[in-house]
């Protein structure tokens, strides 16, 4: 089995890469080579920006492969490039989009693949459906093989997951340090977490699987944590209790529309995902990586890493802007 992960050193692909060595997969990366310390041995790198086509079909020559991961598309132009440089090059084109594409605000609080594609607040969210769209909807979508894959928030050693941003020790920090932190709402929306090793499982577990083919699957984790217990969790294992404050959603967006966006149409939203379509066609697909054991990993991978126990200046930023707003009772009306 030859897979091509296009990325394969980021949160989701490194994880991915991981599990498909497990699996004895024959394992290439296509990027540019900016994280090389993420690289492994066993890994055949592709050096190309996935923009350039030219340099990508270069890179590529006369290989081919039983399925392409792709990390990388944002945008339907960028599908529509995949489409005309990896068609005939793979047998199953698999596109990494996204759950907060589905419906808001949401009908139901249980989420299936059947759930439209719906999303007015986040402009991220639509630009991920319209790539969904290509495939589905395109001129080659009864030619093209493609599987749609769509993650929750994923995170992995290295992430402290939060409202304001994951991919860094800030959350942590302003917990330690006894800063306030914002939770949205009143805390109570239900949120759903997934280790990467857990979505790698299921992800993995699709490739080359011709069943697959023109399907589309959401892999995410089956717990369900409010705001409120995800940010007690984390000062938990950092043995502090954090010290939050609830602000509504809409008045976060006023202020910082960019990240309202986020809030009002994703980590906001109360959603259950219904795991039962992966689980039929990868049986193996049990998560077993709860958010408390989760969130001890990562803290020790810092502990590894001490020169990266410093605070996010972006977050920062952003929550005491905020909360100075909100404590002077500014209303933006």
């Amino acid at each position: 089995m030859r897979v091509l992960f296009v990325g394969g050193t980021g949160n989701i692909s490194a994880a991915c890469t991981d599990q498909a060595l497990r699996k004895g997969f024959e394992v290439f990366h296509l990027n540019r080579g900016n994280r090389p310390e993420r690289e492994r041995p066993e890994v055949k790198v592709l050096r190309a920006d996935i923009r350039d086509s030219q340099a990508v079909r270069a890179a590529i020559g006369g290989l081919r492969f039983d399925s392409v991961v792709q990390f990388l598309a944002f945008r339907p132009e960028h599908v529509e490039a995949d489409i005309r440089v990896f068609g005939g090059v793979t047998d199953q084109y698999v596109f990494i989009s996204t759950c907060s594409a589905y419906q808001k605000p949401s009908v139901t609080p249980m989420i299936t693949e059947d759930t439209p594609l719906e999303n007015p607040f986040w402009e991220y969210s639509r630009l991920k459906a319209a790539c969904e769209r290509v495939l589905t909807d395109g001129p080659d979508s009864r030619s093209f093989p493609y599987t749609i894959v769509r993650p929750s928030h994923t995170y992995d050693n290295g992430w402290i997951p939060g409202c304001f941003g994951s991919a860094s020790y800030g959350l942590a920090w302003r917990i330690l340090e006894g800063r306030e932190v914002i939770v949205p709402g009143d805390g109570q929306s239900l949120w759903t977490l997934t280790h990467a090793s857990d979505f790698a499982t299921g992800l993995v577990g699709l490739l080359g699987n011709p069943a697959a083919l023109s399907e589309a699957f959401h892999i995410t984790s089956d717990e369900h944590l409010t705001w409120d217990a995800i940010h007690t969790i984390i000062g938990d294992a950092l043995g502090v209790s954090p010290r939050i404050v609830h602000i509504p959603s809409d008045y976060i967006a006023r202020i910082n529309p960019e990240r309202g966006a986020g809030l009002l149409g994703d980590k906001a939203v109360s959603v259950l995902f219904d795991n039962s379509k992966i689980r039929r066609f990868v049986p193996e697909f049990r998560p077993r990586i709860s958010f408390r054991e989760g969130v001890r990993r990562s803290l020790e991978w810092y502990d590894l890493h001490p020169e990266l126990k410093k605070p996010d200046s972006l977050m920062n930023e952003e929550m005491d802007t905020i909360l100075g707003y909100w404590e002077r009772g500014l209303s933006l009306i």
